[in-house]
């Protein structure tokens, strides 16, 4: 072992002490250098007077003005804008700095709340890992309407051309 000269930190935290910190420990040796280089900065600079503060006004910036610019909205947007039930141009209400509430995700059977790990169905619900196959949750989605359809959309009907036998 080299501790051969082991002696407490000189501050007196109750960690060991190194010669090369002066007899403090690194922490206390890093604090007392901070605290030296805060007074020598408060001691360099010194405070300017207060006639040498009057002295030179702030200069003033006027802000610059923008003017409002009219554009052109195309008639079809325009007719589409007028003909919708909510306007696209219309400001929100004013919140005052609350956030939208979001909603929870839950499960739409159990109520449980799923997060990140929720399962989205074909019935357009969101549900739990107990809950996410279509017999668990009662399903309204018509499974075999849209199994048909498909099949009969990648499978068109094969049928032989008439050829007249003599």
């Amino acid at each position: 072992m080299d501790r051969l000269d082991s002696s407490l930190c000189t501050q007196g935290c109750g960690f060991y002490g190194n010669a090369s910190f002066d007899g403090m420990c690194s922490k206390c040796f890093k604090d007392n250098l901070k605290k030296k280089a805060a007074q020598q900065q408060t001691a360099s600079a010194p405070a300017p007077s207060a006639a040498e503060q009057h002295q030179q006004p702030a200069p003033i910036i006027p802000e610059p003005t923008v003017e409002p610019v009219e554009i052109p909205i195309p008639q079809s947007v325009a007719e589409d804008i007028a003909g919708s039930p909510s306007s696209v141009l219309s400001t929100p209400p004013d919140d005052k700095g609350k956030s939208p509430i979001k909603a929870k995700k839950r499960c739409f059977s159990c109520n449980k709340k799923v997060g990140l790990t929720g399962f989205k169905c074909r019935c357009e619900n969101l549900f739990c890992g107990l809950h996410r196959y279509s017999d668990q949750h009662d399903c309204t989605f018509d499974y075999k309407t849209e199994g048909r359809a498909k099949l009969e959309k990648d499978n068109p009907q094969v049928v032989g051309s008439k050829i007249r036998k003599i």
